[in-house]
């Protein structure tokens, strides 16, 4: 089953499904979350080359679908702004606590020094970081610090 797409308030234009049939408005929210045509036309029981047909040809169906997918997007854009916020929070809560072992801290505070510094007012969600594991020359470097460190520590 597919979720129904939510209107962002803050967007004046209505999405509409008034004109549209039953079938059409689910095939409209299947498309709006990212589904294929054939998967969207599963899901309502019909012939992919319908909804096809409609694109082409039915303007309400297909102004319905761009602004559906929209909402869909801004929507998806808002639950990562919030996941990322919560996973800087953790990546702080790791930095902060005594307890939270070296070696974790030390690939934490190198996770976040590769990223950008600052987001710019067109933020998005940051590339990945790349694994320390995936950098052969340097996991060697940063292993070796570790040891140093865990040792230093031992004396």
């Amino acid at each position: 089953m597919f979720a129904p797409v939510q209107h962002d308030s803050s967007d004046p234009t209505p999405i509409t499904t008034s004109s549209l049939s039953p079938t059409q408005a689910r095939v409209v929210a299947s498309l709006a979350q990212g589904h294929t045509v054939s998967a969207a036309a599963r899901h309502a029981e019909i012939h992919r080359t319908t909804i096809h047909h409609w694109l082409r040809n039915s303007p309400e169906f297909k102004a319905a679908v761009h602004v559906a997918r929209r909402e869909y997007s801004a929507c998806l854009n808002d639950q990562l702004r919030e996941l990322a916020s919560t996973a800087l929070e953790t990546l702080r809560k790791l930095l902060d606590d005594p307890a939270t072992p070296c070696v974790v801290r030390m690939r934490t505070a190198l996770a976040i020094l590769e990223r950008p510094h600052s987001p710019d007012p067109g933020w998005h969600l940051p590339d990945r970081a790349e694994s320390a594991r995936r950098e052969p020359s340097r996991s060697g470097e940063i292993e070796a610090e570790i040891r140093a460190m865990l040792a230093s520590s031992r004396d």
